[in-house]
């Protein structure tokens, strides 16, 4: 086959189907219009001539998470995904990236919007010193630091920020970052990339080392997710206007941590091959991790919700390397509060224990000690 085609469907036509495995290529729409649905979000959406279909799952080689069918006679340009790292064209590498990352706020906000009790907070931050307490509280004094930095740096023409200056003078500095290279920093744990307070300019990627990313909704702290080594975490205003896309980021461990702007990113997509098939899939698995904590959510069975959850945990963890276990670095109360789910944490706990391939160390982290078997044996919860 050559590396892209044109293909033609008629009107009622299935293009891709929901929980089929993937093929080896994806779609740009040529002409006509198509409509995407699934069985675990009520919602359809249309996509038309220029917009790209099929690509996630293809590049991570997951099942399809929705159905395409057309709603027109369609013609779409079939492409290999093999090909993405022999793409010349800037435009088309710009395209690509535009619609990974738009996709990816999509589903963050479909997933926001069902995990968070007070709706309000969709649109509406807590005030900026009660959000500094609640991660002084939590340990977090850097990102306390952080939150209180941005506030007067925004509001210090406008408001008094005595009371917020006050508030920084009793908070325990970490060490801070030490320069290395070039734009290569040594960051020790508990150190604030930047807040959810403000959009961040720049782009980090783990060389190594562990980052979570948090942020405040239903009036407290909440872990929802953790970046391990290879991972870029872009901190770019969100294009949606949802008030959870803005997160906070801190480091978990003592990690090499690369900073660099936008630009030098898309000069890397635009010059390194490599890296930038590293990118695409990256992003790409962050979209499926999403997926599947929004459809953890929808489970009834809480064991089923955590089967999934731990699921789209693992598919972040295991993108890059191949590992038979893990540690994970989420407390019960992390995973309570990723599934939406008012059981008492002993109940959580209780029902992790009985996954298979899941154990507890003497600290109560959770151990998945047969990873592939893990996900051979729970591939279905997820469909």
């Amino acid at each position: 086959m050559d590396k892209y085609r044109l293909v033609k469907y008629e009107k009622g036509k299935i293009v891709l189907e929901d929980a089929k495995n993937s093929e080896d290529y994806f779609y740009i729409i040529s002409r006509g219009k198509v409509i995407a649905y699934n069985n675990f979000y009520d919602k359809t959406y249309s996509y038309r001539k220029g917009d790209i279909v099929g690509l996630i799952s293809s590049i991570t080689k997951e099942p399809y998470y929705s159905t395409i069918e057309t709603i027109e006679d369609t013609e779409l340009w079939e492409i290999k995904t093999e090909y993405i790292d022999k793409i010349n064209n800037k435009h088309l590498i710009n395209k690509i990236s535009d619609y990974l990352y738009l996709i990816l706020e999509i589903w963050l906000s479909k997933y926001y919007a069902a995990v968070i009790k007070n709706k309000t907070d969709l649109y509406n931050k807590e005030d900026p010193l009660t959000m500094a307490q609640i991660y002084k509280d939590a340990g977090f004094t850097e990102a306390s630091h952080k939150i209180c930095s941005d506030y007067i740096k925004l509001f210090s023409k406008d408001y008094n920020t005595e009371h917020v200056m006050n508030f920084m003078k009793d908070l325990k500095r970490v060490k801070q970052p030490v320069h290395i290279n070039k734009n290569s920093y040594k960051m020790y744990k508990g150190h604030c990339l930047y807040s959810e307070l403000e959009a961040d300019e720049y782009v980090y990627y783990i060389r190594s080392g562990r980052v979570g990313i948090y942020n405040i909704m239903d009036s407290k702290y909440s872990l929802r997710t953790i970046f391990p080594k290879e991972y870029i975490i872009d901190a770019h205003k969100p294009t949606l206007e949802y008030t959870p896309l803005f997160t906070t980021a801190i480091v978990l461990e003592d990690s090499i941590i690369d900073v660099m702007t936008k630009e030098e990113l898309i000069k890397i997509l635009y010059d390194d091959s490599n890296m930038r098939l590293k990118i695409i899939k990256m992003i790409s698995i962050r979209v499926i991790s999403t997926i599947l904590k929004l459809k953890s959510i929808k489970k009834t069975n809480l064991e089923e919700r955590l089967i999934v959850l731990i699921y789209s945990i693992l598919k972040i963890e295991t993108l890059f390397y191949e590992k038979d276990y893990i540690k994970l670095y989420y407390k019960i109360e992390d995973i309570k509060n990723m599934i939406h789910d008012d059981a008492d944490i002993n109940n959580i706990e209780n029902a992790i224990k009985n996954i298979d391939y899941i154990e507890f160390d003497s600290f109560n982290k959770i151990i998945i000690t047969d990873i592939k078997e893990y996900l051979k044996k729970y591939k279905s919860y997820t469909e």
